[in-house]
């Protein structure tokens, strides 16, 4: 788990290069903007990650209900008629872990998307896979709370409650660190930026490798300390900014009040000044506990961060795209 940008794929995708296992990724990051999710969406992503396994392992599948191969590709079913089950699809690749003496990990990457998924609950065949089968999953997720939302992992409703997870937090770099960071990728490169400039990338970006990359992307481009902050500064904002409309997806009847929270909040701000704002523009009282719970969604989708008993946005430019 990590905020936005913190490096979290990019460390997934060091693991798939270094530990040798059968690799199943999932890649969610498509549906951010997406409403809802249906059994459909979930199918052809599983479908597209089994056909980049081997010819060997894909001819496996053959005679599974809802699995139809055409020459070397596999294509899953998702209506109601020629319907795959994801649970059948976990006991093949469980077959194929013992066959070929490997692990087979399944990665959902950006998982707190799978919330979304309408008319399907993929926890059930998950928490059969985790209880019968030899898989192994992986969730990455930057909206922490959200992914907790969708494993339910303390709700005793949940298919997966009381299972045994490990937990690994990606935080930002610390200052020395970020400053390392960009010596050590500008050295491979050749080029000579100032200590000075170093650690104003670090005041102004913070310690979000994402960021720091974009700026040493847009240093080797330009040759120029300035235009290069500038722009990834710029570049960050949009991003920001996007992300944000697609957490108000829906939301929007709360639109304007998670505005005020995020403007009040983008230097730090307490629980008392965010009730105070919201009365202030609408005019009217509101309800204490409607204040916390939409503080507690951007907590969970991890636009702020709680410290002690202020809100502060969690990441520099967060603050600059309110």
């Amino acid at each position: 788990m990590g905020i936005r940008r913190s490096g979290k794929s990019s460390l997934v995708k060091v693991l798939m290069r270094k530990e040798e296992a059968i690799w199943i990724y999932i890649d969610l990051r498509k549906f951010e903007g997406k409403n809802y999710l249906n059994y459909k969406d979930i199918v052809q992503e599983f479908e597209k990650a089994i056909n980049s396994l081997p010819d060997k392992l894909k001819n496996l599948f053959r005679g599974i209900k809802g699995v139809n191969i055409s020459g070397l590709e596999i294509r899953f079913g998702w209506d109601r008629e020629n319907k795959v089950d994801m649970s059948n699809v976990f006991e093949k690749l469980s077959e194929i872990s013992e066959k070929e003496g490997k692990k087979v990990i399944i990665v959902f990457d950006e998982s707190q998307e799978l919330r979304k998924l309408r008319g399907y609950n993929l926890l059930y065949p998950i928490a059969y896979a985790y209880d019968n089968l030899k898989l192994r999953f992986i969730f990455t997720g930057s909206e922490i709370g959200m992914v907790y939302k969708f494993l339910k992992l303390e709700d005793p409703k949940s298919p997966l409650y009381g299972r045994a997870v490990t937990e690994v937090y990606i935080n930002p770099f610390s200052k020395d660190m970020a400053i390392e960071f960009l010596k050590r990728g500008f050295d491979e490169v050749k080029v000579k930026v100032s200590d000075e400039e170093l650690e104003d990338t670090y005041n102004n970006l913070g310690g979000i490798p994402g960021w720091l990359t974009y700026y040493g992307f847009y240093h080797i481009q330009y040759k120029d300390h300035k235009t290069a902050l500038e722009k990834t500064i710029l570049t960050g904002v949009e991003l920001i900014r996007e992300e944000f409309k697609n957490f108000l997806l829906n939301r929007q009847e709360a639109k304007e009040r998670y505005y005020t929270i995020m403007q009040v909040c983008k230097q730090g701000c307490r629980w008392s000044e965010i009730k105070r704002a919201i009365e202030a523009k609408e005019g009217v009282r509101i309800d204490d506990k409607e204040v916390t719970g939409l503080i507690r969604n951007l907590i969970d989708a991890s636009f702020l961060a709680k410290e002690g008993e202020i809100y502060r946005p969690t990441d520099a430019l967060i603050a600059k795209a309110f």
